[in-house]
């Protein structure tokens, strides 16, 4: 029996994957939760053999918890489910530990095939997402910053695009947030962008997601004058609108 976590933010997206993981042939749901911290205290609970886990779970995120798992020396797989037109977030994840990286809105067989091959120790990534991870490394330009990032610098940038505020990520990262400060600097450098509006702007446009920023807040530290809080996002064209246009 394969038994299986299920870390997802969105209720009923949670209990759907419950229905249909336990729905699958020697599978069994073991646990379900809403936050990278109970992901973590779920797994340790019951050893399981794959941990299926939103790209954008709340609290520390994803991240976190692959490389506390791989901290832990734990031996679970894990598959990470998130929507993404870039390659970015996927790469992040796969190199941090996940076995697997998948769309939402999977269907029922390729989870069924992912779980198996995760459970038998290989990994496995859907068609959508190795195609755009097979451009990116031919790609070059700008886009080549973010690989600068080391991966804590790229997990303060995930929570940061979040609306965590500084003395919130270094609590949830057992960090100061002098510390945290620091990586926040050092990423801006690497990314070359001045202020959080840059930064959110930027990580639109290379596909890296900003699920719950405050447009208000960021906006308001635009240089654009008169901004008002709309940042409207088309494929790779980002366009920032403004009271006077």
């Amino acid at each position: 029996m394969i038994k299986v976590v299920i870390a997802e933010g969105q209720r009923l997206i949670r209990e759907s994957l419950a229905t249909l993981v336990g729905g699958l042939r020697n599978c069994k749901v073991v646990g379900v939760c809403a936050s990278g911290e109970a992901a973590i205290k779920l797994v340790k609970q019951h050893d399981p053999h794959v941990l299926l886990m939103d790209m954008l779970l709340p609290g520390f995120g994803a991240l976190e918890v692959l490389q506390r798992i791989a901290a832990a020396d734990l031996k679970t797989s894990t598959i990470v489910l998130g929507n993404v037109t870039k390659a970015v977030m996927p790469t992040q994840m796969l190199q941090a530990g996940a076995k697997s990286f998948l769309t939402k809105g999977v269907s029922s067989e390729e989870l069924d095939h992912a779980i198996r091959k995760v459970f038998a120790g290989k990994r496995y990534v859907c068609e959508f997402i190795a195609q755009r991870i097979l451009n990116a490394s031919l790609g070059h330009g700008e886009s080549n910053r973010i690989t600068k990032l080391t991966r804590r610098e790229f997990q303060v940038l995930l929570m940061l695009l979040d609306c965590q505020k500084v003395n919130e990520i270094a609590q949830s990262l057992h960090l100061s947030p002098k510390t945290v400060n620091s990586y926040r600097y050092r990423l801006f450098d690497k990314l070359d962008v001045k202020s959080n509006v840059e930064l959110v702007l930027f990580s639109v446009k290379h596909g890296i997601p900003t699920p719950s920023f405050d447009s208000e807040e960021v906006l308001r530290q635009s240089p654009v004058k008169n901004a008002s809080a709309m940042v409207v996002a088309e494929e790779d064209t980002v366009f920032l609108m403004s009271d006077s246009d």
